[in-house]
């Protein structure tokens, strides 16, 4: 037990005063408060108007981070905007040159769903903001990267697809050349027997130039049974085209030749019943149809081409 002694003005004495704990504590605080007061009044500091100024400034400074964040996440979901565009072109663009068009599925798999995470010990409203904000840059992140990952796949996808393009044969050998015999089953003309015609016969005078239908390398140049003199050509990607009864050829084993190149002249050699070119389609090492590679309407519309190769 702690004792005070408090001065009595009727007997002239101090007299002792029994006090709890909690009695002195009370002292403590209201004499630690008048000592503050008296500190901050002699130093001219109004405690509770820094106490009001600060809270103030809290309130302004919140505000404004508020406004801030919800501009923010205005400006998020434009840029969401602008991506989501970007995804209907990589649809475009993939079917253009023929890519499987990326699901949604497999989209959301890749760039994962959104999480708001809420622990910030801030308001709940500006902490909602944040987060969510957070959230959005993180999800724009990943579908920026996924989306930059799926246009370098396009960009690789077509300039592959621009070789193999000028590498199939899809152009006529002869310039407007009259198809006089067609690719299938047929009666020989000089043996009288049903036997397959794996290419096409197209009439031409003697000595009319024979252009390549696709870049390519020259494979063979010679003599070959029937066919007597001969140009094959390895247009690559599996292709290999056939200029056959040539009267003389242009090129030589080994040599690049691009599409429209005159590689060699029509003639009347091996089995033949007069001058023509008889001009064959392989793929895979097999003989198909050569006008199932012309492009749509080209075996008569190729003049700019030709002309400006002079031919």
């Amino acid at each position: 037990m702690v004792r005070l002694y408090l001065y009595s003005k009727s007997d002239l004495r101090y007299k002792s005063v029994k006090s709890s704990r909690l009695v002195l504590a009370a002292i403590s605080i209201v004499l630690f408060s008048s000592v503050l007061t008296m500190i901050c009044g002699h130093l001219g500091v109004d405690l509770f108007g820094l106490y009001a100024l600060r809270a103030d400034t809290m309130a302004r400074e919140n505000s404004v981070l508020k406004a801030r964040l919800t501009s923010m996440d205005r400006t998020l979901d434009r840029f969401r905007s602008e991506v989501n565009s970007l995804g209907k072109s990589d649809d475009l663009l993939r079917t253009a040159v023929n890519l499987p068009v990326i699901s949604a599925g497999e989209k959301e798999a890749s760039v994962g769903g959104v999480e708001i995470n809420r622990d910030f010990g801030i308001p709940a409203g500006e902490g909602n903001l944040l987060a969510r904000a957070l959230d959005k840059v993180g999800r724009l992140e990943r579908e920026t990267k996924f989306q930059k990952q799926s246009f370098a796949r396009i960009r690789e996808q077509f300039n592959s697809n621009q070789k193999l393009f000028s590498h199939i044969p899809a152009i006529d050998p002869i310039r407007g050349g009259l198809i006089t015999d067609g690719f299938g089953e047929r009666m020989h003309p000089i043996l009288h027997m049903l036997i397959m015609h794996d290419g096409i016969d197209i009439e031409a005078e003697p000595g009319t130039h024979v252009h390549v239908t696709g870049d390519g390398v020259v494979s063979y140049v010679g003599r070959r049974g029937g066919y007597g003199n001969v140009v094959e050509v390895d247009n690559g990607f599996g292709y290999t085209t056939l200029y056959a009864h040539l009267e003389k050829a242009l090129v030589t084993v080994g040599e690049k030749v691009k599409r429209g190149q005159v590689i060699a002249l029509t003639g009347d050699t091996g089995l033949s019943t007069g001058p023509h070119l008889h001009y064959g389609v392989m793929k895979d090492g097999v003989f198909v149809n050569p006008e199932s590679y012309y492009f749509p309407g080209s075996r008569y519309s190729n003049s700019a081409l030709y002309d400006s190769l002079g031919d």
